[in-house]
């Protein structure tokens, strides 16, 4: 017997904004399925079937033991108590077949199982194979599900065969069709369609198909790259007459637009409608009044959310669709206020506008009647709450988001008579106040989810103490003023977000977490201290770990090297000592690598290029790092930021540089800086429905560009940047540096680097920010330097550079300062004239000099009384500063 709950068939939430939620909701649809009456006990399968079920599993490789009933030994020979196997009660014959978390193949034994009437093989892994035609000579199928199955190819005409079909679910598979869909015409006791994720580019005939379906009540063909459609451009042709059972429509994410189409409005039965981020347009007072035919009076559930709808939301909204049960208008552009006649939908229980520019105070009154609301989201509008401190709801919310709304400054007390919440989600409320104690201690068993960050919070945290009946619980309790130790937190802990507070001591209290959920712990900036636990084993399925800015030591524990999921690593600005951690080289999965502004010491290691081949961002500076740059480096073609700045580094800069081939190739990176985690949230006790939630996560780091230090996150991964400066490095500048084409930065200056700067350089026509100052380049400063047109900041001061400075827009735009201490280097911006181009001396500056000379010469004078100064000053402070926590980067003092 199935019992099947649909996923949604679109993103609820539309397009990802920083910090949102793209929530996925289970659908129940309402539908029956034959089942067998009867004690299976009673019930002896037929041999041949038997027989054509053990090589069925033949072909399938059971990692978790879902058939492990399935044998062969007389206790077990009755097929019909199999695991996903339903027998008739009077012929024995095998009905019904649900296998899933599989993987292999499909064998073509099914066909001896000729009555089979139901046949679901979602959620398997089929190894991108293809639907096999034999499945569509099952001709007693009324049931088709292979959903989530990793199929690929085309839909096999074939399909057309299975005329007694009623559902039909190939959802979520790399399918696509060949020409069209004129198999589908032929299934015409379909009632339920999910054809959603997969290629319907070439059905320029889906809507003429769909609509000679007579008795179709669900159609899911969300994320399908339909042909493109405007809605006002449909044929005359009068759908309504034909969609007379239709009671679902998902059509979300394809590329149509207009307005909502008027024949909508003439279906009757239509309960569901569904059409998110598809460009629908115009006022919404008329793409509603599309939908005021006799669908009114049976519309169920509205989504329309992530459109361009703007306009005000009329006041006689909720008189106009009196049964609505869902409301999703998220990430439009409506205004005005809140209509007060929503509070009569007595069976309202979900209301998402997050995302609008609705306004206006919303008081306890309106939601009076709303006793069945469920799932709440009035984020980011510019609406107030105003509810006195004593109300009790009638409801009992299963998600609140508020986030981005003026709730403060107190905790909200409403909150605390919740007792089912499944999501909470109060971030950036305004709330200045304490959490309250009792309430934190013994939350909801529900909860799956809980988001207080960017509020003023303080005080400490109590220990969580409550049983959470999901697997995997989310806290951010980010950018707030929480002080003190850490708490005990749960051991089904998924994420945890404590950075940006006032939290000390160490964080021993974590090894707790020990249920193996973790993949997400940010810690940074924070006053915590002390040793790095060796608890890391608990948490190998870590994928993001920030330590950055705190007060930590010692050396990094060997359980690091457990961690072979980790894709981010941040341990920047602590008091980090020893080698740089041989465990990493486990933890193959790296992208991106902080460990910056610590004191480790020894050699770059090789196995930073040999192990972690996925690296994009390796940033190692101000350490104690010393020895050669390995040449395996040169392996990571991924990287696409190296900053080995301010060590102790020496030997020559490799020349395989132009291995790094994420530097000499159009396009970004951006992608590499963005982790996507989704959260499972099953409501067992209340629901039954299971939730499906997606967080971002951006990565971020500190660097020296343009001479200044800034805080990169969003644009990470659009940056291209080389920085060895402040080490001891020898040799020449290697030619192969001119074909990273896409650097943006590089900075090799304060070492003793010699000859010339490469001919080639202007090649590199997106550098923007080049920095060669105070090494020991010689000859002339190349022509085709010239040619760099981004060209913002420059430094090639104190160098042996000889003759003209090349003419062009961007060099002469830069300061004098840019190139003293070449005592050779001429022309502007240089006051320095060139041989040939001194101004013949007049007779009165023949006798008392040459005024530009006297400049020229007054601010070397200066430059080297302050070089004078500096000798001194390093010569009394300089034992001082290689007292780290005295000492800034020695590129800060050098700037101009």
């Amino acid at each position: 017997m199935h019992v099947r709950v649909l996923l949604a068939p679109e993103i609820i939430d539309g397009t990802s904004k920083e910090d949102d939620f793209v929530p996925y909701r289970l659908v129940p649809l309402a539908f029956s399925i034959p089942v067998v009456v009867g004690d299976a006990n009673n019930i002896r399968c037929l041999e041949g079937e038997r027989q054509a079920l053990l090589e069925f599993k033949k072909g399938l490789v059971d990692d978790y033991g879902k058939l492990s009933s399935w044998r062969s030994e007389d206790e077990h020979k009755n097929c019909c108590n199999w695991e996903g196997v339903h027998c008739d009660n009077q012929t024995c014959h095998v009905l019904e077949l649900e296998v899933h978390d599989l993987r292999g193949m499909i064998s073509p034994s099914i066909l001896e199982l000729p009555y089979l009437t139901s046949l679901d093989l979602s959620g398997n892994d089929f190894n991108q194979s293809h639907i096999p035609e034999f499945i569509c000579s099952l001709s007693n199928l009324t049931y088709l599900d292979l959903s989530l199955a990793n199929l690929n190819g085309s839909f096999p005409d074939q399909l057309g065969n299975l005329s007694h079909l009623q559902q039909l679910y190939l959802n979520r598979n790399d399918l696509k069709i060949n020409e069209n869909l004129e198999w589908l015409s032929h299934l015409s006791s379909l009632e339920y369609l999910d054809l959603s994720h997969t290629n319907l580019r070439a059905a320029n005939d889906w809507l003429e198909v769909v609509s000679h379906l007579p008795n179709l009540k669900s159609l899911v063909l969300s994320t399908c790259d339909l042909p493109p459609m405007s809605f006002s451009s449909l044929p005359s042709f009068n759908y309504s007459k034909s969609f007379t059972s239709l009671e679902s429509l998902s059509l979300g994410f394809n590329q149509l637009n207009g307005s909502i189409p008027k024949f909508l409005g003439d279906i009757c039965s239509l309960r569901e409608l569904y059409l998110s981020n598809i460009t629908l347009k115009g006022q919404l007072v008329d793409l509603l009044n599309n939908l005021s035919g006799c669908a009114k009076d049976s519309l169920e559930i509205l989504s329309l959310p992530s459109n361009q709808i703007s306009g005000l939301w009329p006041n006689n909204f909720g008189i106009l669709f009196p049964l609505l049960k869902e409301i999703n208008l998220r990430h439009n552009n409506i205004s005005g206020t809140v209509p007060k006649t929503i509070g009569n939908l007595y069976n309202l229980n979900y209301l998402a506008v997050t995302s609008n520019c609705l306004r206006g105070v919303i008081s306890e009154a309106f939601f009076s009647n709303l006793s069945k609301l469920k799932y709440l989201d009035l984020s980011k509008n510019s609406l107030t709450l105003e509810f006195s401190s004593q109300w009790v709801p009638t409801f009992q919310l299963n998600f609140i988001i508020l986030c981005s709304f003026k709730l403060g400054p107190r905790f909200p007390n409403w909150i605390q008579t919740q007792t089912k919440i499944i999501m909470l989600d109060i971030s950036d409320a305004q709330i200045s106040d304490t959490i309250p104690a009792e309430w934190f201690t013994d939350l909801p068993p529900t909860l799956a989810y809980l988001n207080l960050s960017c509020n003023q919070i303080y005080g400490r945290l109590p220990n969580m103490l409550t049983k959470f009946v999901n697997d995997g619980l989310a806290i951010d309790l980010s950018a707030n003023q929480i002080r003190g130790q850490l708490p005990l937190f749960p051991t089904k802990v998924m994420m945890l977000n404590l950075s940006k507070n006032r939290f000390s001591g160490t964080i021993s209290s974590l090894c707790k977490i020990s249920s193996g959920f973790l993949s997400y712990l940010d810690l940074s900036e924070n006053c915590l201290s002390g040793q790095l636990p060796n608890c890391f084993m608990h948490w190998r399925k870590l994928v993001i770990l920030n330590l950055a800015s705190n007060n930590f030591s010692g050396e990094v524990p060997s359980s690091f090297g457990l961690l072979t999921q980790l894709e981010t690593l941040s341990l920047s600005n602590n008091s980090f000592y020893g080698d740089l951690p041989l465990p990493m080289k486990n933890c193959s999965s790296l992208s991106f690598v902080d460990l910056g502004n610590n004191r480790f010491f020894g050699q770059v290691p090789a196995w930073i290029g040999e192990s972690l081949p996925l690296l994009n961002i390796l940033i190692l500076h101000s350490n104690n790092l010393n020895g050669s740059i390995p040449l395996h480096m040169c392996w990571l073609k991924d990287l696409h930021i190296l900053d080995l700045s301010l060590n102790d580094i020496s030997g020559t800069i490799p020349q395989c540089l132009n291995n790094f081939t994420a530097m000499t190739q159009i396009g970004n990176s951006s992608s590499d800086i963005f982790h996507r985690y989704y959260f499972k949230f099953v409501d067992n006790m209340y629901t039954n429905i299971t939730f499906y939630y997606e967080r971002e996560f951006v990565d971020n780091a500190r660097l020296m560009l343009k001479r200044r230090e800034y805080k990169y996150d969003k644009i990470l991964g659009l940056l291209k940047i080389i920085d060895l400066s402040s080490n001891k490095l020898m040799g020449k500048l290697p030619d192969e540096i001119s074909s990273l084409l896409q650097l943006v930065g590089l900075n090799v200056s304060r070492n003793k680097l010699v000859g010339e700067i490469p001919q080639t350089i202007g090649q590199m026509k997106q550098l923007q920010s080049l920095d060669l100052s105070r090494n020991q380049f010689s000859s002339k400063i190349p022509s085709s330097m010239s040619e760099l047109n981004f060209l913002s900041d420059i430094d090639l001061s104190y160098n042996n550079l000889s003759g003209k400075i090349p003419t062009s827009t961007q060099l002469q735009s830069f300061k004098a300062s840019d190139f003293i201490g070449n005592p050779t280097l001429c022309g502007p911006p240089l006051i320095q004239k060139c041989p040939g181009e001194e101004v013949p001396n007049q007779s009165h500056q023949a006798h008392y000099g040459n005024k530009d000379d006297e400049d020229e010469f007054g601010k070397w004078f200066y430059v080297g009384t302050g070089f004078g100064f500096a000798i001194s000053f390093w010569a009394v402070c300089g034992s001082l500063l290689l007292n780290r926590s005295w000492s800034m980067p020695i590129s800060y003092y050098w700037t101009t």
